[in-house]
């Protein structure tokens, strides 16, 4: 593990080794937490909120929703196993998975987020529609830079998504400004939480990042 390596802005894996450790000794401290927070905040503006912004500023709606629409979907996944502290890791019969820690298929985690996080919720609340998006819109994005069923990625439309006749209409100007609401939604229950376990699953997963840089 290489202790220089960056993994949030300037700050390295040194530096959160050093803050993980002074949070699991002092759980409380709100300081300390709006720091470690910080590296999280920093690696999502620096790896993909900064690269939106570039892309929305210099686009002329002529496809980069495509783009825009693909880092938002890794921001997802990604998210979520920060709020369930898990990595992903493809088992085997010599290493199993620990289920407290670890997932191996992408689709309960990126569905557990739009039908559980806020402002998302609210968006996905019609029963298959998580599932839906997730397998016309994250998957083909991802692997094929294509969209599935009849969804399709627009700027214009009033709502984050909308059914229009046949077609489903994802909104990427909202699905971003619906990330950044999650974010500080995130920040404050994660401050708030009486539970010590979302934020035991924090530290694991920036743990986790460290041990695999």
């Amino acid at each position: 593990m290489a202790q220089d390596i960056k993994i949030a802005g300037e700050r390295t894996v040194a530096d959160w080794r050093k803050l993980s450790a002074a949070l699991l000794a002092d759980m409380g401290n709100t300081h300390l937490w709006e720091v470690a927070f910080g590296y999280l905040e920093e690696r999502m503006k620096t790896r993909y909120l900064s690269p939106i912004k570039h892309i929305e500023g210099n686009g002329d709606n002529d496809g980069e929703g495509f783009a825009i629409v693909a880092i938002i979907c890794s921001m997802v996944e990604a998210l979520e196993s920060f709020y369930e502290g898990k990595s992903y890791r493809k088992a085997t019969k010599a290493a199993p998975l620990d289920p407290s820690a670890e997932y191996y298929e992408s689709q309960p985690i990126f569905v557990s987020f739009l039908q559980n996080r806020e402002p998302f919720r609210n968006h996905f609340a019609a029963s298959g529609l998580a599932t839906e998006f997730y397998k016309n819109v994250r998957c083909p994005i991802l692997h094929e830079a294509a969209t599935r069923c009849g969804w399709k990625i627009r700027i214009d439309s009033k709502n984050l998504i909308e059914q229009q006749g046949n077609d489903w209409i994802l909104n990427r100007a909202l699905f971003v400004r619906a990330i950044e609401e999650y974010m500080k939604s995130y920040k404050q229950e994660l401050f708030d939480s009486p539970s010590p376990n979302l934020k035991n699953a924090f530290i694991r997963k920036f743990d986790a990042i460290c041990a695999s840089a």
